[in-house]
């Protein structure tokens, strides 16, 4: 197995322009998916019963169907109704909802490890049922769920290389491009394996941070 550093330097500027792309879609994504996901899990529990239930059929749809076919779905299919997307916002918009899909869940469920007495004495306070949610429940909600949401973010993150078979330019297509322009295999994969992995890593050195500040 041969290395060629000099390629490897040629192809790195390459490899840095994607890698940009990349963390663009996926700062985006974070972002939107964890407010969509404190929205739809409040609209789940305060809402009524048709709030209730749509949001838990959004929730086993994304989580059940694989992100291709999410990605296919809002780039194909949706242009058929007039709702169209390029492939920089179809990869956001796919990327997003499947990862507030997985965020209502992981809120829901550290919700439901707060102890609901708490909520008793919110009212007994006068608080509303939506000031309880937001001062009362999600606070500790959130330092429940902050490791595994951090862990769905990751591998949303990871998806982002399914975007390639919609020609974005990230990290997957341009290490693939590259591949079949240069007929070179080690020196790509290794930009593209340590450029994902410091995607990621920053993430969890957020997430890491977030948790320090937030013991008490």
């Amino acid at each position: 197995m041969s290395f060629d550093l000099a390629f490897m330097l040629q192809i790195f500027p390459d490899m840095v322009r994607a890698f940009w792309l990349s963390v663009q879609i996926s700062v985006i994504t974070v972002v939107i998916s964890v407010c969509m996901g404190i929205i739809l899990t409040a609209a789940r529990l305060l809402g009524g019963n048709i709030a209730r239930y749509s949001i838990i059929g959004f929730v086993e749809f994304t989580r059940g169907a694989p992100p291709l076919v999410h990605i296919s779905i809002i780039y194909f299919l949706l242009p058929e109704f007039g709702i169209v997307f390029n492939e920089f916002w179809t990869g956001v918009v796919a990327l997003s909802l499947i990862g507030a899909g997985y965020s209502v869940e992981i809120f829901r469920g550290a919700i439901d490890a707060v102890s609901f007495s708490q909520l008793d004495a919110a009212k007994a306070l006068g608080l509303s049922r939506l000031q309880s949610f937001r001062l009362v429940l999600l606070p500790q909600a959130y330092r429940l769920s902050l490791p595994p949401l951090t862990n769905e973010l990751a591998n949303v993150i990871k998806a982002t290389s399914l975007l390639s078979v919609i020609s974005v330019n990230e990290l997957t297509k341009v290490a693939n491009d590259l591949i079949f322009v240069h007929f070179v295999v080690v020196e790509v994969i290794i930009q593209l394996t340590v450029l994902y992995l410091v995607i990621v890593g920053l993430l969890m050195l957020l997430s890491k941070h977030l948790e320090a500040r937030l013991k008490f």
